[in-house]
Parts: structure tokens; sequence; C-alpha cells
């Protein structure tokens, strides 16, 4: 393993976008969207970062570590927010699960259960939903592409990535549960974005994927009607194609492994390859 794939890497003043993944719903498939869109950047040379906000710690778990709570050589999101390391500190290199070998260009920043305690701890901080925005500035110029990997509601989490974030991913499925997230996540951009627009925050989703979509009425006209209904929506913003449902997700989950690693040929992870280009995340 070289020491380039250990060490995180160097400001270079390059161009960072920072892509922040949300939903006003749980279990839309905002981290198995992260993680494969982080590993297929990472593949396609881009040198990446994944930031995890989520105390269910998904993305963490996907990208090489089960439970970094477990070990406390690990610095989490939270010890950035407690001041115990800097967010440079804090980066760790992804890693494939099964081998253990790290994945080259890919880094990130682990989550931990005790990010339920945010609110809390931010409680005494002036304008506290800019928590996140407060901090990036570290680590751009570092990477190509960041990512967040929101929590599946619209805490204060999820507020800070929104206003840091130069791109919001609206994530959603063909049900109506996670349809209406998506409008939930619009009301919550608009509300911040009347205190913190003068920042520069976005004012609506800069893009909506679908995952675990049908493929067609047969398989069920309620969520065939749903997804019609997200795409008469927000139009040209979702992008093509739909990740259909696929068995191949679940079982990368408990493999503990991006789709696009555990079965590169299935359908989810081409769709996903694919989701990646359309937002010019890669070539």
């Amino acid at each position: 393993m070289s020491i380039d794939t250990l060490t995180p890497p160097a400001d270079t003043g390059r161009k960072t976008r920072v892509l922040t993944l949300a939903s006003g719903s749980a279990g839309s498939g905002k981290s198995t969207l992260a993680a494969a869109l982080a590993e297929q950047a990472a593949a396609h040379g881009q040198t990446v970062c994944v930031i995890g906000l989520d105390r269910q710690r998904d993305v963490s778990r996907l990208l090489g570590y089960d439970d970094p709570d477990a070990d406390e050589e690990l610095p989490t999101l939270i010890d950035v927010v407690d001041g115990i390391c800097t967010l440079t500190e804090a980066l760790v290199p992804g890693r494939h699960s099964k081998t253990g070998e790290a994945i080259p260009g890919l880094w990130l920043v682990l989550e931990s259960g005790r990010l339920d305690t945010l609110s809390v701890k931010l409680a005494g901080v002036t304008a506290r939903e800019m928590w996140l925005f407060r901090l990036l500035p570290e680590i751009l110029g570092r990477f190509d592409v960041i990512l967040l990997d929101c929590p599946g509601n619209l805490d204060l989490g999820t507020q800070g990535a929104l206003i840091a974030g130069h791109e919001i991913v609206g994530c959603t499925k063909s049900q109506e549960k996670e349809a209406r997230g998506l409008t939930s996540l619009e009301d919550k951009i608009a509300e911040l974005h009347k205190s913190f627009g003068f920042m520069g925050m976005r004012d609506g989703l800069d893009w909506v994927v679908i995952g675990e979509g049908v493929t067609g009425v047969s398989q069920g006209k309620v969520y065939f009607d749903i997804e019609r209904q997200v795409r008469e929506a927000y139009g040209e913003l979702v992008v093509v194609p739909t990740v259909r449902d696929d068995v191949k997700v679940p079982e990368s989950y408990s493999a503990s492994l991006p789709i696009t690693l555990y079965n590169p040929k299935s359908e989810a992870a081409m769709a996903y390859v694919k989701v990646g280009r359309a937002m010019k995340l890669y070539a």
C-alpha cells in the first residue's frame, strides 16, 4: 500500500464541488448513492471525500468502517465538532471491507452514533446552522468532489449541509413517503435561504435521483404513478436513469461494500455509474 494512499491529499487550489445528498425522509437511498458515486468518481481518477452526517453510520459501513465508535483511535465528525481534532485530522482512507485495502483517491470523515447530540453541542453557537460551512474551507482545494451524506431528517446536521453545499441532490424512491420527503426538503431549503442566501446558499434542488424504481405499471401502478409525478414535478432536474429495484443493493449493504464494488455488473451498479456520469462527476 503506497504512502500516497494513506496520506490525505494536499491543497492544490483545485475547484471542489460540494454535493449535499438529502431528503426529508429516511430510507431514500442517500447512503447507497453516496457510496456508489464516491467509489466510481475515485475509480475514474477523481479525488473524493465523503462526510457522513448520520448517526446510523451507513455510509461509513459501506466504505469500510462498520462501527467507528468501537475504535477509540478512529476520529469521527463529532470529534471535530468537539474540537478534539481538525477536519483534516479526521480524514481516513476509504477501504474495501473484505480485503482491508485502501480505495485509491477516496477519503471520508466517519460518522458517530453521538451525532444525535449535535444540536445540544451547538446550542450556544451563533448562527449554529452554519457549523459545517465554517468547517469545510479547511479541506476545499484538496478534493475534486466532496459528498455530504445527510441523515433522513431535516435537523441541524442536514441544515448545515444544505447551507455548506454547492449543489443539492434530492434523493427519493418510487414511494409516496420518500416523494413527500422531497417537498419537505424544498420547504426547508426555502426557509434557510431566507437567512443564508446572501452567503451563496442554493435556493432549490439541483438534481433529483430516484432509487429503487419500478420498470412499469406491471410492478405496481401506485409506484409507477409516483415516479411519473416526480418526473413531471421536477422535469430536467431528475437524473436519468432511475435506479431500478435490485436485490443486489441490500446484499451489498450486508457485505459492507458499495454496490459498484460488490457487483459491478448488476443492474443497480450500472445505473449508478450512469447517474454519476449524468451529474458530470466523471466522463
